[in-house]
């Protein structure tokens, strides 16, 4: 079937890509510890599922007697991956048989058929951890989805001889000689290509919607059993090749009753480790107390006393987007460069002109000043005759004279890591300068 081996391409390349592509910008603590973001058992990666059931019809060929779980074996393989708390995405493609044996004293109403099935699509699976949160053992789940359906019907109509069989009204079957035979259930013959009834070349694909309720049992961490009963509504009433009567009400339905093995073989050991640890504790212990009001309890706040006005991430710290160390509620400077050399209580950026005024003293004396020192002084306290030896490459002009330009230079490289001048140099730089 050319249809279900592209299906299947498209699941592994979906998948695979989601597998290799995606990554957990959160730590494992911060996402488990929100409530809206706590996820169960399965953690992050994708979830491996393999099925086996069987296959009832529900249509206008049935048998005798309606039982879910006596049928035809059938396959199912399903990727899953979680898209909130209590939301699953699915990829699901199943394989198997259906079959319908009707008998009848109305020798034309004894109609059998069987065809094989493929249907693969796409589902939603809502799992009730709204409602229960307490870790389970046995969970609850139901789930819908669409699905692309392709089936082949034929029929047991020839003996194996290749002669019609006879059926009488007191329920016998005759070869063609009269002789009671039986069935061999050998389906030899396309029921569409026959063409009974004059239904003409009817597709033999359509939709589905599958509509699935069942359990899941956590076996370990990583493997979990999944029982339950899928009901397929088709849009199709030839799955049988026999349609009565018209309407959407009309169309052939199947069971699939099943257990499945759920593997998580994706996710590292720890975040299953971190899962486990604290998918219950914020229910049990906290009880819900929020003293700074700031939308996270106080177990879980890792920084208790915020301001009203702050917003908070997950562990109660107000959100500081551009990592300065300031909260967004003080920035003043939303957007610091990431290179900048500090920032002021305010959030705003540091630059040179800002250091070179912390660097100079607010206390010294001002030029206007100077003669009354000197006059004041018996003896001068000049401690430099000339520029200090190494000092002199800073002296660009060679006019034995530092000037501004070139102390800024001086200190721009110092925080350019340029000049292998200290800190203390600058402070003597600075010394010197205001002496010359």
């Amino acid at each position: 079937m050319k249809f279900k081996q592209l299906f299947i391409i498209f699941i592994l390349l979906i998948f695979s890509h989601n597998v290799l592509a995606q990554e957990i910008d959160e730590d494992y603590e911060t996402l488990l510890l929100e409530e809206e973001e706590e996820l169960p058992n399965s953690a992050f990666k994708p979830v491996i599922a393999v099925g086996r059931g069987v296959f009832t019809f529900l249509g206008d060929i049935h048998n005798n007697f309606f039982n879910p779980f006596h049928g035809k074996f059938v396959t199912n393989a399903t990727i899953s991956r979680n898209i909130s708390k209590c939301i699953d995405f699915n990829f699901f493609a199943t394989f198997g048989r259906l079959t319908g044996n009707q008998y009848s004293l109305t020798p034309t109403e004894n109609l059998n058929f069987e065809t094989d099935i493929f249907a693969g699509g796409a589902s939603l699976t809502y799992n009730f951890n709204h409602l229960l949160k307490q870790k389970r053992p046995i969970s609850p789940f139901i789930s819908i989805g669409i699905e692309a359906l392709q089936f082949t019907p034929k029929g047991d109509i020839y003996d194996a001889n290749g002669n019609l069989y006879q059926y009488l009204p007191n329920s016998t079957i005759r070869d063609i000689d009269g002789k009671l035979t039986s069935r061999d259930y050998k389906y030899e013959t396309d029921l569409r290509d026959l063409d009974l009834f004059g239904y003409g070349k009817y597709s033999l694909m359509s939709f589905a919607i599958p509509i699935d309720i069942g359990a899941n049992v956590i076996v370990t961490d990583r493997v979990t059993l999944r029982f339950g009963n899928t009901y397929h509504y088709s849009f199709t009433d030839f799955i049988d090749n026999v349609k009565k009567g018209s309407g959407l009400f009309k169309n052939d339905a199947f069971l699939y009753s099943y257990v499945s093995l759920r593997l998580d073989l994706f996710s590292p050991a720890d975040e299953i480790v971190a899962v486990e640890k604290f998918k219950n504790l914020k229910f049990i212990i906290t009880d819900k107390k929020d003293a700074d009001q700031d939308g996270v309890d106080d177990f879980n706040d890792e920084c208790p006393n915020t301001m009203q006005q702050a917003k908070v991430d997950f562990n109660g710290c107000a959100i500081d987007d551009d990592n300065d160390g300031v909260p967004n509620y003080l920035d003043k400077q939303p957007n610091t460069l990431a290179n900048s050399i500090a920032v002021g209580t305010n959030g705003i950026r540091i630059i040179d002109s800002h250091l070179i005024a912390l660097l100079y003293d607010p206390d010294a004396i001002n030029r206007d000043e100077v003669h009354h020192y000197k006059k004041k002084t018996s003896k001068s306290s000049k401690k430099y005759n000339k520029i200090p030896a190494k000092f002199e490459k800073l002296d660009l002009n060679k006019d034995n004279y530092i000037s501004v330009d070139e102390l800024q230079k001086a200190i721009d490289s110092l925080f350019d890591f340029s000049s292998k001048l200290t800190v203390e140099d600058i402070y003597e730089l600075q010394d010197f300068f205001f002496e010359q």
